[in-house]
């Protein structure tokens, strides 16, 4: 009577084996990582892009600034001998505003280049990192793609005999294969050994062991773990 169960239940224990070493296999463990770095790299590269962007905005402007306040700082320098003595005072005083203003730009200039050249120097070097992550990247997929083309073909053609065997299993018997399946349980049928279930084993007590004489299929669940027990 359970024969076909049984087959079943092996067959089926091959595809989650199989499915198993598809879904941990190092090499596409490997390039999953490295597909994260990548786009933890592509993101940076946008907001570094941004960075730049704006700063080389502020630069520009700033720039602007700078030379029409030296322009400004010019034409003081050639009226300052026609100033009459009594604006004298004032001249200087707008002349050194200027040149403070001058100088803080200036500073402000040279910060904003070196933030530039920071900007630059680590989008350089994103770009490096990411160019030998995509050639690791392609070789573990390329490996792993070589894998999958092995393994894939053995699960279709488990899967097949799986759906031919079905035919022939008892209904209410593979509905609680499946209602157990559904739980996460595997191996689903285990056989009873020296009165203790074969999957935990755990003794089953004499009256539970009776059950299996009164029922339909002659089987039990096992308490502990959940399996379907039946005897040999």
């Amino acid at each position: 009577m359970f024969d076909k169960i049984l087959e079943y239940q092996k067959i089926e224990g091959e595809v989650v084996r199989l499915e198993n070493e598809l879904a941990k296999s190092p090499d596409r463990q490997k390039a999953a990582e490295i597909q994260a770095e990548l786009k933890s790299y592509h993101a940076r590269l946008v907001v570094l892009e941004e960075n730049a962007k704006q700063v080389n905005d502020a630069y520009s402007k700033a720039i602007k600034k700078y030379q029409e306040y030296n322009d400004k700082l010019a034409e003081f320098e050639k009226q300052i001998e026609n100033i009459p003595e009594d604006k004298v005072d004032f001249y200087e005083k707008a002349y050194k505003d200027f040149a403070n203003i001058a100088v803080g730009l200036e500073k402000e200039i040279t910060k904003m280049h070196n933030d530039i050249q920071q900007i630059s120097h680590e989008y350089e070097e994103i770009m490096k990192k990411s160019k030998v992550g995509r050639e690791k990247f392609d070789k573990y997929k390329a490996t792993y793609s070589k894998f999958k083309a092995e393994v894939e073909p053995k699960i279709v053609e488990n899967k097949g005999q799986l759906e031919k065997i079905q035919k022939s299993i008892e209904p209410k018997l593979f509905q609680r294969y499946m209602q157990k399946r559904e739980n996460k349980i595997f191996p689903v049928f285990v056989a009873l050994n020296q009165n203790k279930c074969g999957g935990c084993r755990m003794e089953i007590s004499a009256s539970k062991l009776g059950l299996m004489k009164n029922n339909e299929f002659g089987i039990i669940e096992c308490e502990n773990c959940g399996r379907i027990v039946y005897t040999k």
